[in-house]
This record gives structure tokens, sequence and C-alpha cells, in this order.
């Protein structure tokens, strides 16, 4: 037998065992944490309605209106806890103070989910059994947090939870059909609650206001092409999570300093156009000198010296990404808010010098 056929045929058996290991432990898995939640049904709560999926609900109290469809979005408050009644994460800061686990740098706003293909199965079917106002609380198998997308291809590991959770939703908050006019009539309240006199949109979901100069930039200020200048800056979400800055000062008042960061301006080389200053998805806007979308155009509407603020909605930021790591960083489908200083390349301290 030829030496490279046989070890290509061994190749290809031992590939299908693992493959068919790998198979029989999802479905070994799977049947555990289905004795697991039946056991837990059995003797925590009898009453409990498991359903066809697997998702069993516990309790439920009815709120008022509609219930969400798909591709509806909606903000909720919600914990999580392993079947032993150990919190694992909550929105709540409040209770987080209270079993000590609460840091400033966290996010405890309400989280917003939209029943795509990209929501979790689990909390698709959940959320749809749950009208304004009203609060659920369910066990969710780990199967059913996985997203429609992977659990149509069978990516099992990509599911959130390797066991049975149970989820309480507190409170079902704004439920909306229409994303972008959600965001739009956010952002015109935001610019009227907080700015006067109030800042008008330059384009749909983008508002940019110069503090230094009002009206427009001389010609002989503008920053030329390829210039490098030095940004400070400070990004929260519009109810005032402020999820980073490289402002020493700025990341002590809201008690998110981190020794590990070097709060030194971010170098941003400007362009003709900022659409060459956009970042792309694969990309990291800090390491290639490239930023979102919101960001570089406000930048591109600075000189030396200036001040300014951006607010704009998710399609200049990061759109239904997140950057969430352990509950810190950015929500999906967030709205975003700058706060901008802009120096030479040579001015290292906050506040820059003008020219």
């Amino acid at each position: 037998m030829n030496r490279r056929f046989y070890c290509f045929t061994l190749l290809a058996v031992a590939t299908l065992l693992i493959f068919s290991c790998a198979k029989e432990r999802e479905e070994s898995d799977r049947e555990l944490q289905e004795k697991i939640l039946d056991a837990y049904i059995a003797t925590k709560c009898p009453t409990a309605q498991k359903l066809p999926s697997g998702l069993t609900i516990i309790d439920q109290a009815a709120g008022t209106g509609s219930f969400p469809k798909d591709d509806d979005g909606c903000y909720i408050h919600y914990d999580t806890y392993s079947l032993d009644g150990t919190c694992q994460s909550t929105t709540d800061s409040v209770k987080a103070r209270h079993l000590g686990t609460f840091d400033y740098s966290r996010y405890y706003g309400p989280a917003l989910f939209i029943l795509n293909e990209s929501s979790t199965i689990g909390m698709a079917e959940l959320l749809k059994k749950v009208n304004k106002g009203g609060s659920i609380k369910a066990i969710m198998p780990p199967w059913l947090t996985l997203n429609q997308r992977n659990y149509n291809t069978g990516k099992y590991k990509a599911q959130q939870y390797n066991v049975n959770m149970i989820y309480e939703i507190r409170k079902m908050g704004h439920i909306f059909s229409d994303l972008d006019k959600f965001q739009r009539d956010s952002l015109e309240s935001y610019s009227k609650k907080y700015f006067s006199p109030k800042i008008d949109s330059l384009k749909n979901g983008y508002y940019f206001r110069n503090f230094v100069h009002t009206s427009t930039i001389p010609a002989a200020d503008t920053v030329k092409a390829d210039t490098l200048v030095h940004v400070w800056y400070i990004g929260r979400l519009l109810d005032g999570y402020v999820f980073d800055t490289n402002i020493l000062d700025t990341a002590k008042k809201y008690r998110i300093y981190s020794a590990s960061n070097s709060y030194k301006p971010l170098e941003v080389k400007m362009k003709a156009r900022y659409s060459e200053m956009i970042s792309t998805q694969e990309e990291s806007a800090t390491d290639a000198g490239k930023v979102i979308e919101g960001f570089a155009r406000a930048l591109k509407s600075m000189t030396i010296g200036d001040n300014a603020v951006t607010f704009f909605s998710s399609d200049y930021g990061y759109r239904a990404q997140s950057t969430m790591k352990g509950g810190v960083g950015i929500p999906e489908y967030s709205m975003l808010r700058f706060d901008l200083w802009m120096g030479k390349s040579n001015d290292y301290n906050y506040p820059p010098k003008g020219k």
C-alpha cells in the first residue's frame, strides 16, 4: 500500500473518530443538563412550565401593551443565577454593591436586545413572552444560549453557558420596531436636554459642536492632510456611563483609573477626507491610528487647540458589535458621546495648548 495513502487513511479515520466522540460528548452533556434541569424542577419548582425547547418558566408577572416580535428591540434589566442561587451577573448597581461585586468601570445600565438571528434563541423566546413593564423568571438550558445562526450550523461551542442558568428579567423596558428611528429620536431628546442652545444634527443621527470655532475654521488654521495630531477624549454612553478616557484626572474622577493604562494622547494622522481615517472591523482603532466614523467626522471639523463634543447613533460607532469584556466597554448598538480636545504632535499635556 502506498505509504502516503496509508497515512492519509489513518488521518481520516482519526478525524472521524474525534468528530464522533465530540458529537457524542455534546449529546451526553445535553442529556446530563436535561436530567439536572428535570431534577431541579421536581424538587425546587414543581409548578414551573417546561416548554418544548427546554426553556422553563418559573414565575411571571404581566405588564401592559404589546409583546416584542422578530426584529424588534427592547431594553431590559436582568440578573442571572446558577441553580445553587449564586448571582452570576446583574445590571443592578445596588444589587452589585450588596453582593460586594460593584465596580465603577462596569456598565450597569439596561441591556438592549434585538430579536434577530444574532440574539440567543433562548432570550428571543423568553422576551417574546414579556410585555412592557412585565417581569419573568426562567431557567435557560445551555443549548439555548446559542444565537440562531450558530444553532442552525451546530456550532455548540459558541454557547454562552455550559450549565443551566436562571434568568430573571425584572422589568421589560422600552420596546421599538425601528432602531434607526428610535436612535434618532433619542439623540434629538438628548441634544435638547443637555445643550443650550440645542445642537442640531449635521446628518441623520450625527451631532457636533466646536466650542472654540463656533462657526467655521479659518482656512489658514485647517489641519493639513498627513499631519499627526494628539487627541484627548472622554467616551460615554448617553446615560452618562464613561467607558473610556485617556485623561488621567477624568479616569480618577469617574473611578475607572487603571495602572495598566498609560493615559497618553491618542495619535491620529489627519487625512484629506474623514473616510480615510476610519478603522475597519479588522483593525484596532488605536493601534492603527484610526478611529470610528463619528470620531473621524468630528476631528475633521477641528483644529489645533479646539475643544468639541460629538454624539451619534450606532451607525457611526460600532453598530452591532460590542466591545464588552467582563462587563466593561460598549454594548452593541450603542449611541456614543465623545468630548474631544486636539493638540499638536509635540503636546503631551492635557489640556493641549493652542497654536
